[in-house]
């Protein structure tokens, strides 16, 4: 089989997918564009087709109602690619169709774990759907023909729950690289730019950038994005007296490419694992900007060696960071350039290059011959 003259017939199922904004929306949507660039026939379907039902930030999904239609629809494709996790786990019904004929070939793609910051520690009925939701991801990953994690601590946090051999494909990035030293717009009066982008929801540890920033002389911070929260951190800057942030709200794609260029430093100080990649320092990484991030899982291996990692829920580290960056424009500077070269590794080219490797070995192991999708289908 190959990707031209044999192309596979892939159905994707996602949590969210386009017009939602998301790093796991843009990702996967990313994947679908280029499986069909290669040859192969993709369709896509997100959870969100189901209305269900919204608990603050989170919603619960009834996919598994239409269980029979689904289990029928998927009997058309060589392989299915889920991407979860999907409170409340409807994968898990397509899994069950494809598992009881061995048939499409099934690939998991774990993304991140479900926290739930409100439920408090060990109480609630959304803390124990939360163990629930996890618990059904980890039994879905061992009984899938392959597994496929973004980042080797993801890799070893499923090895010890008893899932090896997970395949690392790390998310790729579209560089934002000025083409000329003057696309850059950084000002030299000697203050350090911080920049967070991302949306405001209680797992992206606003609240304790704020914090870090509160009494930290010679930074600013520019916060773009929208969501939930956003009014609530615009009234914690305001108690605290920070005259060094700006919120923007949500950006275009050209107001977001100044940002990047004229900041010094990404900041992505995440507080669980609902964050396990962070597109957003790619990016910033691929301006040149230097990356500071949290102790989360998956977030460390995007940075490397070129930025800061600190504690998470530690305004206190977060701010001696800043700080560090701030009294060294040198080390910034290299910094800044490393992160630039780091980013380069991370190619699209090369992400739909072992997404379509895992999809073809899986199904070649089934001795499935590539199926004729049905017009319904197409």
């Amino acid at each position: 089989m190959t990707g031209t003259d044999d192309g596979l017939s892939v159905l994707l199922l996602a949590s969210q997918l386009p017009p939602v904004t998301s790093g796991v929306a843009g990702s996967v949507d990313r994947l679908r564009r280029g499986l069909i660039d290669r040859g192969h026939r993709v369709d896509a379907v997100s959870a969100l087709a189901d209305r269900g039902l919204t608990f603050g930030e989170y919603r619960v999904h009834f996919i598994a109602r239409r269980f029979a239609r689904l289990a029928r629809f998927v009997e058309g494709y060589d392989v299915v690619g889920l991407h979860g996790p999907s409170p409340f786990c409807s994968e898990l019904f397509l899994a069950r169709s494809a598992l009881a004929r061995r048939r499409p070939a099934l690939v998991y793609t774990h993304h991140f774990q479900v926290m739930v910051e409100a439920a408090g520690r060990g109480r609630g009925i959304m803390y124990r759907a939360q163990l629930g939701v996890n618990a059904a991801q980890e039994r879905l990953a061992r009984v899938a023909d392959d597994v496929v994690v973004t980042s080797p601590s993801y890799a070893d946090l499923l090895e010890a729950a008893g899932v090896p051999g997970a395949h690392v494909i790390p998310w790729g990035v579209d560089p934002v690289d000025p083409v000329a030293p003057s696309d850059v717009s950084r000002p030299s009066d000697g203050r350090l730019r911080v920049l967070f982008v991302g949306q405001m929801r209680p797992y992206k540890g606003v609240p304790v950038l704020l914090e870090a920033l509160d009494g930290l002389d010679g930074v600013e911070a520019t916060l773009v994005g929208g969501g939930i929260e956003e009014q609530r951190y615009r009234d914690q800057a305001g108690r605290l007296g920070l005259t060094n942030v700006r919120f923007t709200g949500r950006a275009s794609d050209e107001e977001l490419l100044a940002a990047y260029r004229s900041h010094d430093v990404i900041v992505l100080p995440s507080v669980n694992e609902l964050e396990a990649f962070g597109m957003v320092l790619l990016e910033g990484m691929s301006a040149g900007l230097v990356p500071v991030t949290s102790d989360v899982p998956g977030l460390g291996d995007v940075v490397g060696d070129t930025g800061l990692v600190v504690e998470r829920r530690n305004p206190a580290s977060l701010r001696s960071a800043l700080r560090s960056l701030a009294a060294d424009p040198v080390e910034r500077a290299r910094l800044g350039e490393e992160a630039r070269r780091r980013s380069a590794t991370f190619t699209w080219k090369r992400t739909i290059d072992d997404y379509e490797a895992v999809l073809l070995n899986a199904v070649r192991r089934h001795n499935i011959t590539p199926t004729t999708m049905s017009p319904r289908q197409r």
